[in-house]
């Protein structure tokens, strides 16, 4: 069997971060953004705070219905010193993995409800788990997810090496939730 030594290889700096991810990972999240709009009893606001308007998760959200605010650090709104001044009930999006740490501390100040889509290896680590170890939540997927690495969606990531989740708080309706990807439409 050969070794599998993708994930001591792959990219984890900030000229990698920059990848998209695809609707059919979006997708996933709607109907329990549904689920969490009754239990909020109102319409959800989405803040994408890692996502321009051309990004899958505004997209499919807003073909959805929902509310959705973006914005992305090419529009001076750096997710570690920004919030928008328009309440919002959920955060969620693909954030740079190589600031994952940070990206956690963040959401956890924020102290909103959140689904953050990381890699799977992401569950473990010392200097997040201060962030993660009360009330996390994980959906996780029967695939890997295949990124892609412009912005208009035409070149897909060769031989992605590792499994993605969404890390989740106060956000799904259980703790462990295991979807199958359907990765055509």
């Amino acid at each position: 069997m050969p070794l599998n030594k993708g994930y001591l290889t792959a990219k984890t700096d900030k000229a990698s971060d920059e990848v998209y991810t695809p609707a059919y990972a979006v997708q996933p999240l709607i109907k329990y953004i549904k689920m969490f709009e009754k239990t909020l009893g109102h319409s959800v606001t989405i803040w994408c705070p890692f996502d321009l308007e051309s990004s899958a998760y505004v997209k499919e959200f807003l073909k959805a219905g929902f509310n959705v605010l973006h914005s992305h650090i090419d529009e001076d709104k750096n997710f570690f010193f920004y919030e928008p001044e328009e309440d919002y009930d959920i955060i969620i999006s693909n954030p740079p993995f190589s600031q994952k740490d940070n990206v956690l501390k963040r959401l956890f100040e924020l102290d909103k409800p959140y689904a953050m889509l990381l890699p799977i290896p992401s569950l473990q680590g010392q200097a997040r788990f201060e962030y993660m170890k009360d009330g996390l939540q994980y959906l996780g997927f029967d695939k890997r997810i295949n990124y892609y690495i412009n912005s208009d969606f035409s070149q897909v990531q060769k031989g992605v090496s590792f499994g993605s989740c969404y890390l989740c708080k106060k956000f799904l309706p259980s703790d462990l939730i295991l979807e199958e990807l359907k990765t055509k439409n």
